[in-house]
C-alpha cells in the first residue's frame, strides 16, 4: 500500500503542478514589467536681467511628450505671485515626437515681478477644441522695474 507521502512524489501528478506554477510565474513577470510612463518635458527661456515696464520681453519655449498624437506649446504670464494665468501666445500644432515650439512677446504693465511658465497641451486631433494640459515648466520670475 502506498503511503500519502509516496503519492506526492508521483511524476504524473507533479508535471501539471509544475506547468501551472511556471505559467503563473510567467504571467506575474509579464504583469510586473516596467510600467509605461509618458516621457516628455516643457522648458522656456526668459531674460535673466530685470526688464522695464512697457518694454517687450521675448519668451521662447519647447516641449515634447509621447502621451498625445498632437502637441501645442504655449507661454502663460501673470503679474505678481498670485492671480490667474493668462496665455501670452501659443505655437503651431505639431505631431508628437516633432517637438512643439512657442515664441511670444510679453509687455509688463506694472513694476514688481512677472511670472512666466510654459504649458504643453496634448490634442487628440489637429483641430481639437479641448486640449489637455500634459506638462508645465517651472515658474520663472522676472523682476520688472
Amino acid at each position: 500500500m502506498l503511503e500519502r507521502w509516496d503519492m506526492t512524489l508521483d511524476m504524473k501528478r507533479r508535471i501539471p503542478y509544475a506547468a501551472a506554477a511556471g505559467f503563473l510565474g510567467a504571467a506575474v513577470l509579464a504583469l510586473t514589467a516596467a510600467p509605461a510612463f509618458a516621457k516628455g518635458a516643457m522648458d522656456i527661456t526668459v531674460p535673466t536681467h530685470p526688464v522695464r515696464t512697457g518694454r517687450l520681453v521675448h519668451i521662447s519655449g519647447k516641449g515634447d511628450d509621447d502621451a498625445a498624437r498632437f502637441l501645442r506649446a504655449c507661454v502663460q504670464e501673470r503679474d505678481g505671485d498670485h492671480g490667474a494665468w493668462h496665455t501670452a501666445g501659443c505655437g503651431a500644432v505639431m505631431t508628437s515626437g516633432a517637438g512643439a515650439r512657442v515664441a511670444a512677446d510679453v509687455r509688463p504693465r506694472h513694476g514688481g515681478v512677472l511670472q512666466l511658465r510654459g504649458v504643453l497641451y496634448g490634442l487628440s486631433e489637429r483641430d481639437d477644441s479641448h486640449p489637455e494640459e500634459l506638462r508645465s515648466s517651472p515658474v520663472t520670475t522676472v523682476p520688472v522695474r
